[in-house]
């Protein structure tokens, strides 16, 4: 039971349904799972059919939103109310996640769940890329029109049509759309909610798109590798019929993965997110190294740069685009020099930056709003929730087939996922903390299946984690003073 409120409260995040559908709006949605698993889970603990086995990562994640509440006291107390709560939300959902998935079927009740999410998200954003235009309300400070719009139920062909007939003083964006009062920006595809930046959906997706290829996985057979094969089993007719359907099988399993991954592609390059093309490319390509070794390097290099050259921007707005990460790189260095190594707390970054936008990077906003301190813990929290997939993917376990799938296609979610969070503001992003969950989950699920499974961060690696992260700082200067 306790699985599937976790599950309903990963769709609650990820789609956001009390956006669009009118008999959930105003509903403390969030609260009432949160509470609905603490009895579930506490009915769970006394059946004697929850245990809770601390991962190595569970420690900083909760020790470095507590340091980051503290130093936003410090810093500026007329915030923490707010940035607090926001806080406290994100690492319930980490715990959630880390305590009600601790069994391979929860784990998989989990991923199942996240790749629907992303395939529903997707399919918006797809059918939005077709929508009519129509004119388009924006917040009178949202020049740009990152956040909602709110279409006014006129067509268009341009903004100025929309100024035409509209109401002075208006935001007005002429824009494509999409089913369930999404939109376009800047004619980029995106959702809405916590997905509402194109990059943001990319990310999203490209993260989720791993468990999709596990999943089509062929299944390892249940019969022991050392019982010998009977004389009927030899049989030519019959060892046929078994490649024919075991082919027929291979292939319903591979085609559906495959058309979801060009799906999440055409969403990427629609989306027009340098990013998503980016961290696509990653996690297909150690996928198709996973399984294909050096062929599958050779796959990638004739499949990918379609994908490379239609993605992305260009022309004036992306090297607008470009200058101004730049520049809220070196903002972000600045701040931490400023702030002595301490930072100006949670949520501060935009008021103390010139633009008045974040960082674009989560390395350095935890840097620079939890000070050094928050970076060394958040990047304690990014390896231990990375050693947990490796070692089991590579370790010689005895745990069942679904988890050696599983590990695998996290720890590939998860390195996409550090590469993509080098240019988002993620340091405290729902989504980045339901994947850190799913790793704690996976470390219990292993546990249960073979105690001798164990992950621990020794001093050695704390403090090779922390000199590595004090590494980036003067790296991203120096290739910042090159870039002029």
């Amino acid at each position: 039971m306790a699985s599937i409120i976790v599950c309903v409260l990963c769709a609650l995040v990820v789609l956001k349904p009390q956006e669009f559908v009118p008999a959930l709006a105003g509903l403390p949605l969030l609260y009432i799972v949160f509470a609905l698993f603490t009895v579930a889970f506490v009915v769970d603990v006394l059946r004697g059919r929850a245990r809770v086995d601390l991962p190595p990562h569970a420690p900083f994640v909760l020790a470095f939103f507590l340091w980051g509440a503290l130093v936003t006291l410090v810093r500026k107390p007329a915030v923490l109310q707010k940035e607090g709560t926001e806080l406290a939300i994100v690492l319930c959902i980490f715990g959630v996640i880390s305590l009600g998935l601790g069994t391979t079927k929860g784990l998989r009740r989990f991923c199942w769940t996240l790749l629907v999410c992303m395939i529903f998200a997707s399919t918006v954003a797809l059918v939005q890329s077709q929508g009519p235009f129509g004119c388009m309300i924006a917040e009178k400070s949202d020049w740009e029109g990152k956040g909602e719009l709110e279409y006014d139920g006129r067509g268009c062909e341009n903004a100025l049509d929309c100024r035409k007939d509209g109401l002075p003083d208006v935001n007005y964006r002429c824009e494509r759309v999409g089913p369930f009062g999404t939109a376009t920006i800047g004619g980029r595809v995106r959702y809405r909610g916590t997905l509402a930046d194109p990059n943001e959906l990319s990310l999203a997706a490209v993260m989720a798109l791993p468990f999709a290829l596990a999943f089509a996985e062929r299944k390892r057979s249940s019969r022991d590798p050392n019982q010998k094969p009977t004389a009927a089993s030899l049989r030519l007719p019959i060892l046929l019929t078994d490649r024919l359907l075991a082919g027929v099988a291979s292939i319903f399993r591979v085609v559906p993965a495959l058309v979801i991954a060009f799906a999440f592609a055409v969403m990427i390059v629609l989306s027009q997110s340098r990013m998503g093309v980016l961290v696509f490319l990653v996690v297909m390509g150690l996928a198709f190294i996973r399984r294909a070794g050096v062929f599958g390097v050779v796959i990638g290099c004739i499949a990918f740069p379609p994908v490379l050259l239609l993605g992305g921007r260009s022309g004036a707005e992306a090297e607008a685009s470009a200058d101004e990460r730049l520049d809220l790189v070196a903002e972000a260095l600045t701040m931490i020099r400023k702030s002595k190594g301490i930072g100006f707390g949670v949520g501060q970054f935009a008021d103390e930056s010139t633009r008045g936008l974040t960082a674009h990077n989560s390395y350095l906003l935890a840097a620079a709003e939890t000070g050094l301190i928050g970076a060394f813990l958040f990047s304690l929290v990014l390896y231990g929730a990375l050693k947990v997939p490796l070692k089991l993917w590579f370790g010689a376990y005895d745990v069942d087939a679904e988890l050696r799938r599983l590990a695998p296609a996290l720890a590939i979610s998860l390195l996409g996922a550090y590469v993509g969070i080098f240019f988002l503001s993620w340091s405290y992003k729902e989504f980045l903390y339901m994947l850190l969950g799913a790793s704690a989950a996976l470390y219990q699920a292993a546990r249960a299946a073979d105690p001798r499974f164990s992950v621990r961060i020794d001093m050695r690696e704390a403090a090779t984690v922390c000199a590595a992260c004090l590494l980036l700082f003067p790296i991203v200067w120096v290739v910042l003073h090159m870039m002029g």
